[in-house]
């Protein structure tokens, strides 16, 4: 009787540690997923930096580098929606199936697009000029913040958002889709998004980070609605959450303003 009680006993503890191994191989299988690599280019063939590419399920973002490339890793596996965004470009979002612990390689195409001014005539350097003359003067007013070239060049942040980390009273953090959200704390409004101006055009759905810091000029913060400059105050705009307007480098333009 005695020899049968510990013969059952190590069949249970045997079977036991099989099932412990079996959940332990299949967790470690479902931690590890998949991965897709790629990379991105524009309709002439060209390799895009600097695009931001989300895994939308799990809100995971990487960058492509200046080839163009990306790696997104630890997947989980099955078919996944996947963003790609840039500014200047057409977003794309794209279905695609990521295997199980293997890795995909796909190859993106974004189209170039333009916001359409009408009634406008552009003089470029006149035009630049006048851009950083008032830039200087709203800077030198001391009212809101203001991000310059040679800060950011001092700096050499990955990402915009880094250079707002030094501005008081504003507050970097996740936004939705892992996209990086800034607010003012004198807003006082839970999630209050401010209005964003790039190159003086009102944008909607932007985030910080949309625009790399090697395509910024300068950039002008304003907390609220007190001081704002009527340039940036629009009748159904969110100025009671601040405003920000970003300026961008002009190529061939000069480097030296601001």
């Amino acid at each position: 009787m005695r020899e049968r009680s510990i013969v059952a006993r190590v069949r249970y503890l045997a079977c036991a540690v099989s099932a412990l191994c079996l959940a332990t191989t299949h967790l470690a299988a479902q931690n590890f997923g998949g991965a897709i690599t790629g990379i991105v280019k524009d309709s002439a063939g060209t390799p895009i930096p600097d695009v931001e590419v989300t895994a939308l399920k799990i809100a995971k973002v990487v960058r492509t580098d200046t080839a163009g490339r990306f790696i997104l890793s630890r997947l989980p596996s099955g078919s996944a929606d996947f963003s790609f965004r840039r500014l200047s470009y057409a977003p794309v979002v794209l279905s695609i199936t990521v295997p199980s612990e293997d890795t995909t390689d796909v190859e993106v195409t974004l189209g170039v697009t333009a916001l359409q001014l009408t009634g406008m005539v552009v003089q470029e350097h006149a035009t630049q000029l006048r851009v950083w003359e008032e830039f200087e003067t709203r800077r030198k007013q001391g009212i809101g913040h203001f991000v310059t070239r040679g800060e950011i060049e001092k700096r050499h942040p990955l990402l915009l958002s880094d250079m707002m980390r030094m501005i008081p009273g504003a507050i970097v953090m996740n936004g939705d889709n892992g996209r990086t959200a800034l607010r003012f704390a004198r807003a006082g409004r839970g999630n209050c998004p401010p209005q964003f101006f790039v190159d003086g055009i009102q944008a909607y759905g932007f985030s910080i980070d949309d625009v790399p810091p090697g395509d910024v000029e300068g950039v002008e913060l304003y907390a609220g609605a007190a001081g704002l400059p009527p340039e940036f105050n629009r009748m159904r705009g969110q100025t009671i959450c601040g405003t920000v307007a970003i300026w961008t480098r002009i190529p061939g333009g000069d480097d030296t303003k601001p």
